[in-house]
């Protein structure tokens, strides 16, 4: 009787596999795993089919960006009013942005208080030229203009440069001077001794208005006791103040300025020598405030 090969082959297997102990004895590092389902299936058709396969579950690749889909609108600040930056700027404790606080509500001033004037003494080419109330006002409110000279006041008793000369041009309630005699005056006792604080305060921080107005001072005797030998002083570092915030190295003062020969006239060689060392001194001393003009 023929045996059929696969048939054959079925029994070797089981024969192996029922004498492994047999074989294991034999050797133990020599280890024959049992044939599988599927092993048996590909022998002889009649084990039946092998198992499927497990499917393992992929990680979901991420959906492809749409570069034509539209975006979501980035959301932009408003613009800032002029209200608003003044109040920024009055806010701040940079004396520097005080004084540029009260330059905007002071062009809001002028505007207004020289609109009509402008319409029938300007031309209509250049009156286009110049701010007007809407654009220089804008929203500025009320209670901001009031409160100008109190942050020009702070500017300038910090040593601003060209503070001093507006707290003197406005005068103690904003309406401004007739001379610098009004200063003077027995009314206005308070807001000289402050306003003589500011040049002092300009003098420290290289501003040449106030150094000019405390030469001024000195030769003249306008509110402090004549003293040319100090106002020479005031005179040379005006001078090299000026030099310096132009970029420019300052001249030697000599008998050809004409400052120098009429105050230093009553004054000795070593007077003038001395004065001069002294203004020189003064302006190497001076300190403009950061971000100031």
């Amino acid at each position: 009787m023929r045996i059929a090969r696969p048939t054959l082959l079925v029994a070797s297997l089981v024969a192996v596999t029922a004498g492994g102990g047999l074989v294991y004895g034999w050797s133990s590092s020599v280890q024959t795993p049992a044939p599988s389902i599927a092993d048996v299936a590909a022998i002889d058709p009649a084990a039946g089919p092998a198992p499927a396969p497990v499917a393992v579950a992929a990680s979901a690749a991420p959906a492809p960006v749409d570069a034509a889909a539209p975006r979501a609108p980035v959301a932009r600040s408003a613009p800032e009013t002029l209200a608003g930056q003044v109040d920024r700027l009055s806010r701040s404790a940079d004396p520097v942005d005080a004084f540029a606080a009260y330059k905007l509500v002071t062009a809001c001033l002028w505007a207004r208080d020289h609109e009509a004037w402008m319409d029938h003494h300007v031309s209509p080419g250049d009156r286009a030229l110049l701010p007007t109330t809407a654009t220089a006002c804008g929203d500025i409110a009320s209670d901001q203009i009031q409160s100008r000279l109190r942050w020009l006041e702070r500017a300038a008793l910090a040593g601003v440069h060209h503070a001093a000369t507006a707290m003197a041009r406005e005068g103690p309630d904003g309406l401004g001077l007739a001379s610098e005699r009004d200063v003077d005056a027995p009314q206005n006792a308070a807001f000289a001794e402050r306003l003589a604080a500011a040049y002092d305060a300009g003098v420290r921080t290289c501003d040449a208005e106030s150094l000019e107005n405390r030469e001024n001072a000195y030769e003249s005797g306008n509110g402090v006791a004549p003293d040319r030998a100090r106002a020479l002083s005031y005179w040379v570092a005006y001078v090299e103040c000026r030099k310096r915030l132009d970029g420019t190295p300052a001249d030697i003062l000599g008998n050809g300025d004409s400052v120098t020969q009429r105050v230093g006239m009553t004054l000795s060689v070593e007077q003038v020598a001395a004065a001069v060392s002294a203004g020189e001194q003064m302006a190497r001393e001076a300190r403009p405030l950061p971000g100031d003009l």
